[in-house]
């Protein structure tokens, strides 16, 4: 695994077309959710599952998106038991789950919004610290939550995301809503920077880092690459660590 820490463009649709070009199948044990297919809006599309930990004490909660060829029901074992077991609440939320073009990620960016509004106002009937939400995602995940990622609501302290920023190129506007307010930020990927034929490329998380580091907040933004060559590829491993950092620094 490498690591990078730093201290002290085409249109989007570019981005949105190549998901379109790309899905991963369900792999490994999928973790069973306390509350599922759980609404938070009108439409079909609009649902989530609730992942909680046991006890009755408020707890941060982790907004998970997943990639594209999958669905708000594939929500591994292999991170999301050791998150929950931290004391972390995850909501896995669905939108439209393969995104093909512009309009498409529209409707996403919008559900962001209503179903980030429905945990808020539920928050009480499931015990979530609303002082403590953390946005993340794969791939697709990350792209669709970005937005909300970086709204500055006072209430999103941290951003997580696996295999960021999906595309042949990167997009210079992604740059845009992170200010010096940004919150802290993980970035995680399977393979290393300039890889070819894999449309998850480091290079364009580091791009973030390097927008970190120009508003002098380079030591709230960290990444690791190259997760394939370890014992252990799951990209959303270190939420559990990266979730309990922050929660620690913000006591």
């Amino acid at each position: 695994m490498k690591s990078s820490k730093l201290k002290s463009a085409k249109c989007l649709f570019g981005f949105v077309g190549a998901l379109s070009l790309f899905s991963t199948a369900l792999e490994g044990q999928v973790k069973t959710p306390t509350h599922a297919h759980v609404s938070y809006g009108p439409e079909e599309r609009q649902w989530l599952n609730i992942y909680l930990p046991s006890g009755d004490k408020s707890t941060p909660v982790f907004i998970y998106a997943h990639h594209n060829g999958s669905t708000a029901d594939d929500v591994q074992s292999n991170w999301a038991d050791s998150t929950v077991a931290s004391g972390i609440a995850i909501v896995s939320w669905e939108s439209i789950a393969k995104v093909q073009g512009m309009s498409d990620f529209q409707t996403c960016t919008a559900d962001a919004k209503a179903m980030f509004a429905w945990v808020k106002e539920n928050a009480a009937t499931y015990n979530f610290d609303t002082d403590k939400i953390f946005i993340g995602g794969q791939s697709r995940g990350s792209l669709v939550s970005w937005e909300l990622a970086h709204c500055l609501d006072p209430s999103i302290v941290g951003i997580y995301m696996g295999q960021a920023l999906p595309g042949q190129s990167f997009n210079e506007r992604l740059l845009e809503p992170i200010t010096k307010k940004a919150p802290s930020i993980f970035l995680a990927y399977r393979k290393e920077p300039g890889v070819v034929d894999d449309i998850h490329d480091p290079a364009h998380g580091l791009r973030v880092l390097e927008r970190y580091k120009e508003l002098g907040i380079g030591d709230r933004a960290e990444l690791v690459h190259s997760l394939s060559e370890t014992k252990n590829s799951q990209v959303m491993q270190f939420v559990p660590k990266f979730v309990l950092s922050e929660v620690k620094d913000k006591r």
